[in-house]
This record gives C-alpha cells, structure tokens and sequence, in this order.
C-alpha cells in the first residue's frame, strides 16, 4: 500500500498498517500512527520492546517495610549531604525511599542502616516528587547477603505482628 508515513511524513511505496496490529495498540491510541513505513515501524518495534523490558524488570516483590536508614553523597548541586530518612518499601536488590536532597537519577550514594554495621553503595533509578515530597528509587549495587538477611527478617517480624 503506497502513501505517507503517519511518523516520519515520508512517501513510501509499502505502509505497515498498525491497527491490525494488537501488540500496537497503545501506539495507535498515544500517537495516533496508523500507517508507517518500514524505517519507523522498527523504531516503534524497538520503544516497544525497550518499554516491556523495563516494566518487566520489576521482578522482585516490594514489601512495605519501614526502616530507618542513613543517605550520603553528594546532591545535584554538587555538595556533600548526608541525612537520615525511612524507606517506604524494600526488595531484595533495592528500596523506595523519601529524601530531601535534590539528587540526579544515576546518582551512586551510600546507604547505611544505624544499629547494624550495614553499609552499601546504590544507584539512584528514578526520582520522583510525591506531593512536596522527593522520594527515589535505589538499586544496591552489588547483591548482599547482609541485606537480603536483614529484609527477611524484616519481613518475618513483620508478619509475625500482623498475626
């Protein structure tokens, strides 16, 4: 089928027709592309994919767990700033926290949990502001056997009060 493409404008011989295409749909309804060529039907193909992949990476369950927690490093403008603050939920690989420096996604910080020797370096994955509130999604760097053993205990206490 022969016309314009819907993403780029260009006049093409052959249009990949999205509406037929179920894995499209969201496309279709946020762009409003219907007809593309081939060029912009792999580029679409490809958000696609890199989209699935990162709403597929959350596979580790998020329990609501409420620990005291120390943060270091530096902010986004550049100073050094340490502050104490409670994670809304943890994982085994990370936590959402609430923090009141402004600090960059792909930041590397220091987490530290007082009354334990716990201590480990974090990528800051997403930050958000949540009302008046900054809140930020950490990765710990390297896998810990210290923090996976200190969540399930987290957890288990946790369980154990709401029996």
């Amino acid at each position: 089928m022969q016309g314009f493409c819907d993403s780029c404008e260009e006049s093409v011989d052959h249009l990949f027709d999205l509406t037929r295409l179920p894995e499209f749909r969201e496309v279709v309804r946020r762009q409003n592309y219907r007809k593309v060529c081939q060029l912009c039907y792999d580029d679409l193909y490809d958000d696609m994919k890199q989209q699935q992949e990162n709403q597929d990476r959350r596979t580790e369950v998020r329990h609501s767990i409420k620990l005291k927690i120390g943060i270091s490093g530096v902010d986004r403008e550049g100073q050094k700033f340490s502050e104490q603050t409670f994670t809304h939920d943890v994982s085994l690989s990370g936590a959402k926290i609430s923090i009141t420096h402004q600090i960059e996604q792909g930041s590397v910080l220091t987490l530290s949990v007082p009354d334990t020797k716990f201590e480990a370096a974090v990528i800051i994955e997403l930050v958000w502001q949540d009302g008046k509130s900054n809140s930020a999604g950490l990765k710990i760097v390297e896998a810990s056997d210290a923090w996976a053993k200190m969540i399930s205990q987290a957890i288990e206490t946790t369980n154990t009060k709401k029996s």
